[in-house]
């Protein structure tokens, strides 16, 4: 089985790369091979056959470990960021130039951008902490936590766009880091997200974007149509021809809204699959059918990891101010079986 994961920005094909399948899919798969068949017999036992428990059910973005220290997480914008639904972010560039480019930051402090590299023992995309300073431990994911949900004083700052109206504002560099201000703003935008992640209910605090499909007619439907709640599970077009390649595709749609947060949070490096991890939701009570279960009590593997070593959100003034001009960033992970 071999993992090729193409990256569209607007129309224009960006990236093509092979991604690393991670022993945790083995693990998914040996559960399965290895599932007793007479549970099919026993009616409260039976729904642990069901083939969705053992496929791919989420996916979530991240960024290098250090990368969760500065953009728009540095500590010195987190009572600022904690109002209404209003972003800011320090642009180490020109005035002149209204892109954030994460890369920017490590230029200007004298830090290694350096995302891990893969290993197919990984269990979550970054494994050193990715703790953000001013957040509880617990919450060191690995990959972009998404708090919008969660209310409280927290909860702008997640890295994916709140549904609704929300505000942008990257900052020039201040002359005391410790006392930011909105005096200089280079620019801001205003936006309403209505068919991003948080829009469509698809994402947990957790930073998991949830499986919207419940089959490959409706993924390719959904697709067809040019909806994107969440991730999609969907094929390569002529399944019903003599020749049909029968790849599967999980394709992820990110709006325009969520790619302006994540830009500012610090870009995407890291993309990942998971699985349900069965056996942590067992020890803790939960049974199949998991869609029984709200999405912030399930628990995933990682069986899938794509790092690039250029920020997928990378975009340049043309014309537009940047900020303004970011289009839908299209992630289209295909599995070929050969």
């Amino acid at each position: 089985m071999i993992g090729i994961v193409e990256v569209f920005y607007g129309n224009e094909k960006v990236a093509e790369e092979e991604n690393m399948i991670l022993d945790q899919l083995g693990e998914v798969i040996a559960t399965f091979m290895s599932l007793p068949r007479g549970l099919s017999n026993i009616e409260s036992a039976s729904a642990i056959l069901d083939a969705s428990n053992y496929t791919i059910r989420a996916a979530s973005l991240g960024k290098d470990a250090l990368g969760y220290q500065h953009h728009a997480h540095f500590q010195g914008l987190s009572a600022l960021n904690s109002s209404g639904n209003v972003y800011r972010v320090i642009s180490f560039q020109d005035n002149s130039v209204s892109s954030y480019h994460t890369s920017a930051v490590y230029q200007e402090r004298f830090l290694k951008l350096l995302p891990e590299f893969s290993k197919p023992t990984m269990t979550r995309l970054e494994s050193t902490s990715t703790k953000v300073s001013y957040l509880p431990s617990s919450l060191d994911m690995g990959h972009n936590l998404n708090l919008m949900p969660s209310g409280g004083l927290s909860s702008c700052l997640g890295c994916y766009a709140p549904t609704g109206s929300f505000q942008i504002f990257y900052l020039g560099i201040p002359s005391d880091l410790t006392n930011i201000t909105d005096d200089n703003i280079i620019c801001s935008g205003l936006f309403n997200n209505v068919s991003g992640f948080n829009a469509y209910q698809s994402i947990d605090s957790r930073g998991f974007i949830t499986m919207q499909s419940s089959s490959l007619v409706e993924g390719k439907n959904l697709e067809a149509a040019g909806i994107y709640p969440g991730l999609l599970l969907t094929h390569s077009t002529g399944w019903d021809a003599a020749n049909a390649d029968f790849n599967v595709k999980y394709l992820l749609n990110i709006n325009s809204k969520d790619f302006i947060c994540l830009n500012i949070f610090g870009g995407i490096y890291n993309i990942g699959l998971w699985c349900y991890d069965i056996g942590a939701m067992m020890r803790k009570g939960m049974y199949p059918p998991f869609s029984q279960y709200d999405k912030e009590e399930l628990e995933y593997k990682l069986v899938a990891r794509k790092t690039f070593t250029k920020d997928l959100t990378y975009q340049q003034d043309y014309g537009l101010p940047g900020i303004l001009a970011s289009e839908d960033l299209k992630l289209v992970w295909t599995w070929r079986f050969k």
